[in-house]
């Protein structure tokens, strides 16, 4: 196994980068994915026959009040469309991604690989499990011990026999209820953490009390929750309470759900996406005023194809276009614009000494 030391760098799938190097960063995409494994068969005719048609402006509205009921819009495996997409966020002035596709949503190392060299910007890959319903076959099976070494082996050695290694373990999926086998992958994940000094990414359950002892399940295993995100803090609408009881543990709040306020769906009996982009400024101008500027970071996980641009959607860019002169007529100077899209990705995925 690589012993390269990690420390003080950001690991994307091109290999090590200094902090310095990686610009505005989104902290939470898909590039490549693959989610049709989700989708149910609708009952009635029209809408099975929706299901199947590749997603275009002629069921664009179709498609956009049901993101999750189209096979095709769950599902993005084409490198060149990646690439013209990407790009868009890179002449726009954007350095850094976060990928948080795990396996179960098809993870691509040697198609992420391509599309860095393809874009020049850096690509980070996520390592671990998501929710419970994405989880193999033989889950029940796995010991926390063999999980820990599948993430570890991600980080310093490469995804299987690629030699494209993670630089988060993430997106960490918890359902409602939470499962036994994500708990035991939580604590995995504290534990990888440990070895290897990587940060963490957690898609949490979508309660209230859950979300904490999603915290507590890692606190107790020995994570580092200073290196901790909670993603979808905005799509999920965490109370205010709830939101201070995560930062006030250490851990980072993750606002990613910009540009998804069309795109409403439940999920585990949850109506998500609620908010509109300028109620998520508001929320966020509201956390930075109490004193919480450095544990916030933003993104858009993109992962229905009809969010990309092609298909009529925001984009990758959407922060950086068309957000930033909301975010300072809202009252967010430069400075904390700054601190938001650079300094706080900087931080956090930077990797810190293995314990």
């Amino acid at each position: 196994m690589k012993t390269e030391r990690l420390e003080g760098k950001l690991q994307t799938v091109l290999g090590l980068v200094n902090a310095e190097q990686i610009g505005i960063t989104t902290c939470h995409e898909h590039i490549l994915w693959d989610m049709s494994d989700y989708f149910r068969e609708p009952s009635s005719a029209l809408e099975r026959g929706m299901a199947r048609q590749p997603v275009s402006l002629d069921n664009l509205w179709w498609v956009r009040a049901h993101s999750a009921g189209n096979i095709d819009n769950m599902r993005q495996t084409d490198e060149q469309l990646a690439v013209s997409e990407l790009l868009r966020f890179k002449l726009a002035g954007g350095g850094t991604i976060v990928e948080l596709s795990p396996d179960g949503m098809c993870r691509d190392p040697i198609g992420l690989a391509r599309v860095a060299r393809a874009t020049g910007l850096n690509i980070i890959m996520g390592s671990g499990y998501y929710s419970g319903y994405s989880h193999p076959d033989d889950m029940d099976q796995k010991t926390e011990e063999e999980i820990v070494d599948e993430i570890v082996r991600d980080i310093m050695v490469g995804v299987r026999d690629t030699g494209v290694r993670s630089g988060i373990i993430g997106e960490i999926g918890c359902s409602v209820p939470l499962t036994q086998n994500e708990k035991k992958v939580l604590r995995a994940c504290a534990i990888a953490q440990r070895k290897t000094g990587a940060p963490i990414n957690v898609h949490p359950s979508i309660d209230d009390e859950l979300v904490i002892e999603n915290i507590k399940i890692l606190k107790d295993a020995g994570a580092d929750l200073n290196r901790v995100a909670i993603s979808h803090v905005d799509g999920f609408e965490f109370s205010l309470p709830t939101l201070r009881k995560i930062l006030d543990a250490g851990c980072y709040v993750e606002y990613d759900g910009f540009g998804h306020s069309v795109y409403h769906f439940i999920y585990m009996g949850h109506v998500v996406n609620e908010q509109s982009d300028i109620q998520r400024i508001y929320d966020i101008t509201h956390l930075i005023n109490e004193g919480y500027i450095s544990q916030i970071l933003l993104g858009q996980d993109l992962f229905f194809k009809c969010s990309l641009v092609t298909y009529g959607g925001f984009g990758y860019a959407h922060i950086i276009d068309n957000l930033l002169p909301f975010m300072r007529a809202k009252g967010i100077t430069e400075e904390q614009i700054h601190i938001l899209l650079v300094e706080n990705p900087q931080r956090f995925l930077q990797f810190v000494p293995a314990r």
